[in-house]
């Protein structure tokens, strides 16, 4: 009986011993930094860009990001998932990046400086060494907020 009573406890040890070496601990999620809305707004919908002074538009629909100018041809670019932006502090901000160009999507509202309208978001672009800045709302909005 003591044979037993020994051989018992060194299973019950051997097995807390595997029990702990097979708990192998994983290592934490990577943090998402696709982001689908800011403000309220769903980033993933078609989106219009405005600025002004010198006029220009940004129009997102699924798949391209267009960019136009009065007396210019249009420029056509593919779009991009928007993503967190790294830098923490301030309002919260989206980025659509790409090679030709960037869109900074930044989460406080915002007035074309032409019309009483006012946007959700502020916006920022980069096109080669130019940075534009402008407003940024849901295309739907736009439409049926047409003064």
């Amino acid at each position: 009986m003591r044979l037993t009573a020994l051989g018992s406890a060194s299973l019950l040890a051997l097995f807390s011993l595997t029990a702990c070496g097979s708990e192998v601990e994983k290592p934490p999620e990577p943090e998402s930094t696709q982001v689908d809305s800011l403000s309220g707004v769903d980033l993933n919908a078609p989106l219009s860009v405005i600025g002004t002074e010198p006029f220009w538009s940004l129009t997102l629909t699924e798949r391209d990001v267009t960019f136009e100018r009065p007396g210019e041809e249009a420029q056509v670019f593919p779009r991009h998932l928007f993503e967190i932006n790294k830098d923490k502090s301030g309002p919260k901000r989206a980025e659509l990046l790409s090679n030709e160009m960037s869109l900074t999507l930044i989460a406080q509202t915002c007035s074309d400086g032409m019309s009483n309208r006012t946007y959700p978001l502020t916006a920022e672009v980069n096109l080669g060494d130019e940075v534009l800045k402008g407003c940024a709302t849901p295309t739907a909005n736009l439409e049926k907020d047409k003064p």
